[in-house]
């Protein structure tokens, strides 16, 4: 689907796309390998042919306002345009425009919102100039926005989107590609923005992997590291199953299993030994995934009681469940669940159903995830702390 985007764009028929999945599903890796296709450098799936498009990857952050945004791309723009030899001559007037307004001892959120039409503005004449300008050896600009969900709908980025692909389209310069990437709900935060914004989206929602594809990336990594390494490292069948198991396909948690088990290895031949010992080594693959994507964590208080909650909650994925449920489940007293339900809330580690009440879940099917495997490698007799910072 991504690169059939790529290839509508080339012809004049442009198509946005949208990833959607949980953390640690795999949404940045396929867009750095999507700029790869779209700069010529990987041939199109199933195809010999190749695209060429000049290519603006943004990030973008809680904090980001409508400004912010069009100041990362505009941000973006400028970098490709200074790049490229025959781009260099181009003014862009967006990034005069910020310059100005920042130059005068404002910050850029500051800024009157009259500024903001015009910013919009600017940077749609900036787009369409840099598209003009294209050589016959560019197909198109593609922009690349990951972390998508991360600002507000305030900031307007569905409202972004449709207006500068309106104007383009107005212009007849239909050779722009979007591309977003975000957690599942990107797409209502587009359409608080905008309406209609999320039509323009081609939308794929990321899956974990099956079995035998997480089989498949354990060995295909090994492959390349015998052609980096000049000797082979294997992995006893256990080993892999084990990794594979407690990854549950997330791209992400099975790259972090694996190489810790990789690192922790000695004699060329990844056991089940290896595995588990780099579960819960210092910096091993369990504080590694949890301060990468789950760090509140690091601030929760330590307690038998909330382990049990989360262990709990961990085997109903990210589904709801109710107080009474969990006093059941975990055997606990009903003061003592719900001491634990506010902490934990408080702590926003857990959400409540807000229409409906004592209905309680995890935010993401990867938490759980990461809770069970966890819960699963707990040494016999042991209890492993889920807050290393207690």
């Amino acid at each position: 689907m991504l690169d059939h985007c790529l290839t509508q764009t080339k012809h004049g028929n442009p198509q946005h796309f949208l990833l959607e999945g949980e953390r640690g599903i795999g949404k940045s890796s396929l867009l750095r390998v999507q700029t790869f296709v779209a700069a010529g450098q990987i041939d199109i799936m199933d195809s010999k042919q190749r695209v060429s498009f000049i290519t603006v990857s943004i990030s973008l952050q809680e904090d980001d306002d409508y400004f912010a945004i069009l100041r990362k791309i505009a941000e973006g723009l400028k970098r490709e345009v200074a790049g490229r030899e025959r781009l260099k001559s181009m003014a862009l007037s967006a990034w005069d425009l910020i310059s100005r307004i920042e130059g005068a001892g404002f910050r850029l959120r500051d800024a009157k919102a009259s500024d903001q039409g015009e910013l919009l503005a600017t940077l749609q004449n900036d787009i369409a100039a840099l598209i003009e300008h294209l050589g016959e050896d560019q197909d198109g600009l593609f922009l690349i926005i990951d972390e998508a969900d991360r600002p507000p709908e305030a900031a307007g980025l569905g409202k972004i989107c449709k207006l500068l692909t309106e104007e383009l389209s107005r212009r007849n310069l239909d050779r722009l590609c979007i591309g977003l990437a975000g957690l599942p709900g990107l797409l209502n935060v587009l359409r608080g923005s905008h309406e209609s914004s999320p039509r323009l989206f081609q939308t794929l929602s990321l899956q974990p992997l099956e079995p035998a594809e997480c089989h498949a990336v354990v060995e295909r990594a090994l492959a390349e590291a015998l052609k980096k390494n000049g000797f082979a490292t294997t992995i006893t069948p256990d080993a892999i199953k084990y990794v594979c198991d407690l990854s549950e396909g997330y791209p992400h948690f099975l790259q972090e299993f694996a190489y810790c088990a990789f690192e922790a290895d000695t004699d060329n031949v990844i056991d089940l030994t290896d595995v588990t010992t780099s579960l819960f080594s210092e910096n091993g693959a369990f504080d590694q995934l949890g301060r990468k994507y789950f760090d509140q964590f690091y601030t929760a208080p330590d307690s038998d009681d909330y382990r049990r909650v989360l262990d709990t909650m961990a085997e109903h994925s990210d589904d709801w469940i109710s107080r009474a449920s969990l006093i059941t489940e975990t055997g606990l007293k009903g003061g003592t669940v719900d001491n634990a339900l506010r902490a934990l809330k408080t702590k926003n580690i857990i959400n409540q159903n807000e229409l409906k009440s004592g209905l309680y879940k995890l935010p993401t099917k990867s938490f759980a995830i990461w809770i069970k495997a966890r819960k699963r490698h707990v040494p016999d007799g042991g209890t492993p702390s889920l807050f290393p910072n207690g």
